[in-house]
């Protein structure tokens, strides 16, 4: 075994949108808590090009997987790693908010002023973090405004791949990869002092999800109002310590801005310390 080579097992807490590619069609970052070292830290793993993957491997959020991971020669951030996706064993999922916060809630959390001060400051400061959200000022929804010509361009050169079979299941050309109807952004403020409010768009898979297998048929308004709902109303609801999963770019001249994610929402008594 090549020893740069590292078999990592890692709570998965977020997957975000597929992204257009020209070698796979699209691809999707992940990220969780690696838990096989010393103490949990995070770890980003990509890419990962879901929609070719065989159902047997398609991990869900909260699923601990094992991966055969290894660091990449273009993405310099500390928690970044290429992962092996032949290599994917799922291992267990964490149904249960008390579970999953037994592992999360081991993982310090942070600020979204900090991590930006400390982005700019240093390009291998943390890329990563889980910022309790001190208040949401809005969620901004608005019509997606399509893919950029890069993106467009790397959709156009995936039409030329033979059907990638990467797991020898002689696997159909899955269906074409669909923009989302809108996006979304949050206003919030983090709990630092004198936090003046951060901008961050939600890059979360569920929201695509959601829009594909629930909006459809719904009007503008309405489908706006069912996305409010779910991402404010109930994430936010006062019975739960909700924070963002939060990152930034790869692009060392994007570093200090961090996008959403994910949003981590355990109700307060499953969040709550225990005795024992």
């Amino acid at each position: 075994m090549n020893p740069r080579v590292e078999r990592a097992r890692v709570l998965i807490t977020v997957k975000a949108a597929p992204e257009p590619s020209s070698t796979y069609g699209d691809t999707v970052c992940v990220a969780g808590i690696r838990t096989d070292g010393a103490h949990p830290e995070w770890i980003r793993l990509y890419p990962f090009p879901f929609r070719w993957m065989p159902e047997r491997v398609r991990f869900k959020k909260y699923d601990v997987i094992e991966v055969d991971v290894h660091r990449g020669t273009r993405d310099d951030r500390r928690e970044s790693y290429r992962p092996d996706i032949q290599s994917i064993e799922i291992v267990d999922h964490l149904d249960h908010w008390r579970h999953r916060h037994e592992i999360v809630g081991k993982v310090a959390p942070t600020s979204t002023c900090e991590l930006h001060r400390a982005a700019l400051a240093n390009s291998q400061a943390p890329s990563l973090g889980v910022v309790p959200v001190a208040s949401v000022e809005k969620l901004e929804i608005v019509p997606f405004v399509g893919w950029t010509e890069a993106q467009l361009k790397r959709i156009a050169d995936a039409e030329n791949l033979a059907p990638l079979d990467l797991f020898g299941d002689g696997m159909d050309t899955p269906p074409e990869l669909q923009a989302p109807r809108f996006t979304a952004r949050y206003r919030y403020h983090c709990f630092a002092d004198g936090c003046p409010s951060h901008t961050g768009q939600l890059l979360d898979w569920e929201l695509g999800e959601l829009q594909r297998r629930h909006l459809l048929n719904l009007s503008d308004d309405e489908a706006k109002g069912e996305i409010e709902k779910k991402f404010l109303t109930q994430k936010f609801a006062s019975h739960r310590e909700t924070s963002f999963f939060v990152g930034n770019f790869g692009d060392k001249v994007k570093r200090g801005s961090f996008s959403i994610l994910g949003i981590y929402a355990p109700t307060q008594a499953d969040a709550a310390p225990t005795l024992f």
